[in-house]
């Protein structure tokens, strides 16, 4: 079973993270962080509880020995601390302990509720009455699927007279037509219909570019430099520049195409980006993620938008994720964990931006180059600054 602190990395993947300027301390901090969490995974994966318990401690003892701005940023790791040592004490039988431990990982942000329903090791203390108590407060704030079920609808015919337009700048764009000639994109996408050609160039970038949450991306946000920095194998990119790179593409390719970031109701260590590509075919903006190299189908095999695969969580009609759906070529994604766990925390609402062409975010646009769709009397400071609809079918208008 993998444990929390594995899970955690994950997220931290398709964060938006802010690169801040680290102290010694800091830096001696990770270093000693990260060989105690390797031992940590060994003992795991050895099922030696006695050593998971002692390594789990030896983490919460370093971190109580940094000063107070290093405990402030890396404050999120005491609850993958604390969970991992809840589970060996539970499996170690140590009940008054593990539920103690239980308690202090959901005091300290540990509210991942589907992973905690399934995972075995904490069975042994599943049936106390105080493990149930804390459960129940988990469920509060992290069962993503029950929240968003439980969110307010979108409100319709919304004044939206003022709002400004959606523009997608047109193929022919000089740094486009780069874009397309750097991707060698005409054979990439090949001769087949508009869904097939979307669905390579989607591959292609996932196969091309690896995902890495671990490093913020380069300065430059755009295609060519986004690809360039990651040439050499050394690095990839975070779920936002991978998306930015995808859309450039289809934007090159006479596509329509918006990066979309999807919004959990309250940010607690990530969000995560995803493209929304215009299918003249269906008629409809279409879930395209290269993260995971996903798109979402109904139960008859069409594609599906990212509203119709809200909608379909939000009232438990049936979801399916295409087989070639995976993380870096290594994992399988699975439709249990990444829509109905992962993505059901992450589409409360959703933002993007109003203005789409080569380099969209290196302009350094105004917060109003930004808008947000959010379910009817929901607000989120977030998006200060940013335009703010509740009309969730002015947002997904048509391009054309």
């Amino acid at each position: 079973m993998k444990k929390r602190f594995i899970l955690f990395s994950l997220l931290l993947m398709c964060s938006i993270g802010i690169c801040l300027a680290q102290s010694e301390n800091e830096k001696v901090f990770e270093k000693k962080e990260a060989a105690l969490t390797q031992k940590l995974q060994q003992s795991f994966e050895e099922n030696n509880y006695q050593e998971v318990e002692k390594n789990s401690k030896a983490l919460i003892a370093l971190f109580n020995e940094q000063d107070k701005e290093t405990q402030k940023r890396h404050s999120w790791v005491l609850q993958s601390y604390y969970y991992n040592l809840a589970c060996a004490q539970s499996m170690l039988k140590k009940k008054e302990e593990a539920l103690k431990s239980f308690r202090l990982a959901w005091q300290n942000g540990c509210i991942d509720y589907q992973h905690i329903l399934r995972d075995t090791d904490l069975d042994n203390i599943r049936k106390e009455k105080e493990f149930e108590e804390i459960l129940a407060q988990i469920k509060k704030e992290g069962d993503y699927l029950y929240i968003l079920q439980k969110s307010p609808r979108y409100a319709k015919n919304e004044q939206t007279d003022t709002l400004p337009r959606f523009t997608y700048a047109a193929p022919n764009d000089s740094n486009l037509v780069k874009v397309r000639q750097y991707f060698q994109l005409d054979s990439v996408a090949g001769n087949g219909d508009e869904i097939s050609q979307i669905k390579n160039i989607l591959t292609f970038i996932h196969n091309k570019i690896k995902h890495d949450g671990q490093h913020g991306n380069p300065q430059q946000m755009n295609a060519i430099a986004l690809a360039e920095a990651c040439k050499d194998g050394s690095r990839g990119l975070n779920c936002r520049g991978l998306a930015t790179v995808l859309n450039e593409c289809y934007l090159a390719m006479g596509f329509k195409s918006r990066f979309i970031t999807c919004m959990p109701k309250k940010y607690i260590s990530d969000c995560h980006v995803i493209n929304a590509v215009y299918s003249s075919t269906l008629n409809k903006w279409l879930w395209i993620d290269p993260t995971n190299n996903a798109w979402v189908t109904d139960e008859n095999g069409t594609l599906l938008s990212i509203q119709e695969v809200r909608e379909r969580l939000r009232d438990g009609r049936p979801l399916k994720l295409n087989e070639e759906a995976n993380w870096n070529n290594r994992e399988k994604t699975t439709k249990e964990e990444y829509l109905d766990n992962y993505m059901a925390k992450n589409l409360y609402y959703v933002n993007c931006a109003l203005r789409y062409e080569f380099g969209t975010e290196d302009k350094k646009y105004s917060p109003d180059n930004y808008i947000a769709l959010m379910p009817e009397g929901y607000y989120n400071e977030m998006e200060k600054g940013s335009y703010i609809v509740y009309d969730d079918a002015w947002f997904w208008q048509a391009p054309y």
